[in-house]
């Protein structure tokens, strides 16, 4: 027989650890790691801090879960090629190529979490080494991974004329989405503007590179 009682338990549970971590990025983002302690974490999830205890032994465990969940935020939301076939590549055209990088970009700009963990890290790379490797893997070396692996296989299969830098296209294409992303999270209303120039942006380095 199901035992209700303790599955309403587990779910209670699990949902206030989840708002402990949210919470404690939020504050994190704003205030710094060294600034937070479990006091304000508990008064923002409205639980006592002997409740917190319950689910983590403090903030630094709170700190290795949030990792977790940055490198799962991250690679869920990062560009990917996996879910493209060959004839998906072979068949790609400009249209198709900037319709299929723009929601990605535009994901990752409305998400949340992920725009208060940039943050975090931004705050964070100059006084913790763990936030500043992770900040150079996940805000630089991870988008150009996923779009470097991209532009390899559209050369492979499409078989240009020319030899061409794989390594120089993925950077061409990448940085210019780094910076519109990081403008856009300290100045919003750029928004527009910024993802009108990008979308312009992908549509001359198709027309350059893979006509």
């Amino acid at each position: 027989m199901v035992n209700v009682r303790r599955d309403l338990i587990i779910i209670r549970r699990t949902d206030t650890k989840q708002r402990i971590l949210k919470e404690s990025l939020k504050l994190f983002s704003e205030y710094g790691y060294e600034a937070v302690g479990v006091e304000m974490i508990a008064a923002a999830v409205k639980v006592t801090p002997p409740s917190l205890y319950k689910h983590f032994t403090g903030k630094k465990e709170i700190v290795e879960a949030i990792t977790d969940m940055v490198e799962e935020l991250y690679e869920e939301h990062t560009l990917s090629v996996t879910d493209l076939d060959d004839i998906d590549i072979e068949q790609m055209d400009e249209e198709t190529f900037v319709n299929y990088l723009m929601p990605l970009v535009e994901n990752v700009l409305h998400d949340e979490t992920l725009q208060s963990i940039k943050k975090l890290l931004t705050i964070e790379q100059f006084r913790n080494e763990r936030a500043r490797t992770m900040y150079i893997e996940k805000i630089h070396e991870t988008p150009e991974r996923h779009t470097r692996n991209l532009v390899e296989r559209l050369f492979k299969l499409r078989k240009p004329k020319e030899k061409v830098d794989v390594d120089y296209v993925a950077k061409v294409l990448t940085f210019p989405a780094t910076n519109v992303l990081n403008r856009c999270y300290c100045e919003p209303e750029y928004e527009k503007k910024g993802l009108e120039f990008l979308r312009k942006h992908l549509h001359k380095a198709w027309q350059f590179y893979f006509a």
